[in-house]
Parts: structure tokens; C-alpha cells; sequence
């Protein structure tokens, strides 16, 4: 799986280390007393991330923030490396009461806690309010939530009608149409790779790809096998056919010319919708 990730450009890193997460509430509004610290779960991330036992996660509580794209629900990732500076979003303890905004230092030198959000005002920090910051936000945790399936289909519906999205055929009848440009077993890579950059095929599902071939066109004198697939999804031909790079390629000159024409036709009669 992370090889899939990281040939789709993504960076990922394992989670093996435990972060507290608190369950108190830091309040994006109106600074209010923390209660006890205490800590309900822990969140499994990146040890690169986690900065050993630097970091923390704690809940937002309020609305200060929403013009930064912080809400109320989220979870911050907190860093108490005591490093902060102009335009950070930190935790402040103001007179022993928590609240979170962004640090500001003016012309003049005075500091501030600005929230974004017009219906709070800026806090001027003086020396009598017992201000501490007690961490630098450096990520921001929400969850996703689930999609009603009505307001999904209102969507699909509205991108069909609007013609944004092709109807795309079944791939089995794009694979009895584009049999006859296929020569030999392991130019079905090019049909395969096409489908699934219609998302119409998971990719690596060779097996499955296989057995559709061998049910739609059983007579076909170049049938595919797992071997075949297995020994073309190599090099350039692991990515997209849009990015194909004859020169890092596992063919060359004419017969990587026929893998192209295959895959593009092979796009075309799908997006030419269902008969």
C-alpha cells in the first residue's frame, strides 16, 4: 500500500507513536479557565511528527478562529517547544484561562492575540495579565464526514445534465470492441492500464482483468495472462497513459507507438457512452 502512495506522488509515514490527546477544550472565543488536565485517548502519528513528547493534540471549542479555517470540533496539533513567533496560532493562558488565537506583534513592539473571526476583538497582552503561551499550533486534525447518498446523486445528476461528466461504457464491451487491435498477449496492458484511468478497473487487479478477456473474447488468438500483465507494469507504464515517457518505457520505437494507440482507443470508445 505504500508503494501505491508514493507512486501516486504522496510522502506517506508510518504512525508509531502514541500523542496525548487532552480532553479538555481550548476555546477559540472567549478566554475560559482549562480545568484539569487529563487526557481521554491517545492519537497514533509519525514520530517525525510527533517530536518525541513535544507535541500534543487538544480540542477547539468556539468560533474565534473559523476565518482561519480552525472550528469548533477540530483537533490542533500542539508543539511546547516554547518557539513561537508573529503570524503563528498558539495556545495562550491568559490570568490561568486558555484560549487560542494568533500571535501578533506590532510596530510598536506590543504584543497581541488576534482572533479571525470580526465578531471577536484583538487582546492587547500587558505585563499585569499573567500571560503564558503554552504551545505553537502546527497541524490541523478534523474528520471527514460521511456524504448523504441524496445530496452525492444530486451532484451526479447535475454534472450529467450539465455534460461535465461521460457516461462511460461497461468495460466489457470496451474490451470485444478494441480485441481486434491487440497482436499479441501483453499489448492488453494498454486496455487494462486505460481502464483504470477511467477508474472503470482497480489497478493491479490483473486477475481480474485477465478472466474479463478470457469471458468477453474467449476465441481471441493473444488471451493475457498474469505473467504478461505483471512483466509490463514496468517502468513509465506504471503511471497514467498520459504520462508514458517513450524514453522510460518497457518498449520502444513503433511497438511503444502501438501500446499508445491502443490505451488512447481504447479511452475513446469508452467515453463514447453506452449503446
Amino acid at each position: 500500500m505504500l508503494d501505491l502512495l508514493e507512486q501516486a506522488g504522496w510522502q506517506p509515514m508510518p504512525c508509531d507513536t502514541l500523542v496525548p490527546c487532552f480532553e479538555n477544550e481550548v476555546i477559540a472565543g472567549i478566554p475560559t479557565m482549562p480545568g484539569d488536565i487529563a487526557w481521554d485517548e491517545n492519537v497514533m502519528m509519525s514520530s517525525e511528527l510527533a517530536e518525541l513528547e513535544r507535541v500534543y493534540y487538544v480540542r477547539v471549542k468556539g468560533d474565534s478562529m473559523k476565518d482561519a479555517g480552525i472550528l469548533a470540533g477540530d483537533r490542533v496539533q500542539l508543539c511546547m517547544d516554547g518557539i513561537f513567533g508573529d503570524g503563528d496560532i498558539v495556545v495562550a493562558s491568559i490570568d490561568g484561562e486558555m484560549t487560542l488565537k494568533t500571535f501578533y506583534r506590532d510596530e510598536h513592539g506590543r504584543s497581541w492575540l488576534v482572533p479571525f473571526n470580526e465578531n471577536y476583538s484583538p487582546i492587547l497582552l500587558q505585563e499585569d495579565m499573567g500571560v503564558k503561551i503554552v504551545g505553537r499550533v502546527d497541524a490541523l486534525m478534523r474528520k471527514t464526514p460521511r456524504r448523504p447518498h441524496a445530496e452525492v446523486e444530486r451532484i451526479m445528476r447535475k454534472a450529467r445534465e450539465e455534460g461535465a461528466m461521460a457516461e462511460l461504457r461497461d468495460p466489457t464491451d470496451i474490451i470485444a470492441d478494441v480485441a481486434s487491435m491487440v497482436k499479441c498477449k501483453r499489448q492488453w496492458y494498454a486496455v487494462y492500464r486505460a481502464l483504470v484511468d477511467m477508474e472503470l478497473i482497480g489497478w493491479e487487479m490483473f486477475a481480474t482483468f485477465v478472466d474479463m478477456v478470457a469471458e468477453c473474447v474467449p476465441q481471441h488468438p493473444h488471451l493475457p495472462s498474469l505473467d504478461s500483465m505483471r512483466r509490463s507494469a514496468v517502468q513509465s507504464f506504471c503511471r497514467p497513459v498520459s504520462k508514458w515517457d517513450a524514453n522510460y518505457a518497457p518498449v520502444a520505437g513503433k511497438r511503444f507507438e502501438e501500446y499508445v494507440r491502443i490505451a488512447k482507443r481504447t479511452v475513446e470508445v469508452g467515453r463514447a457512452g453506452r449503446r
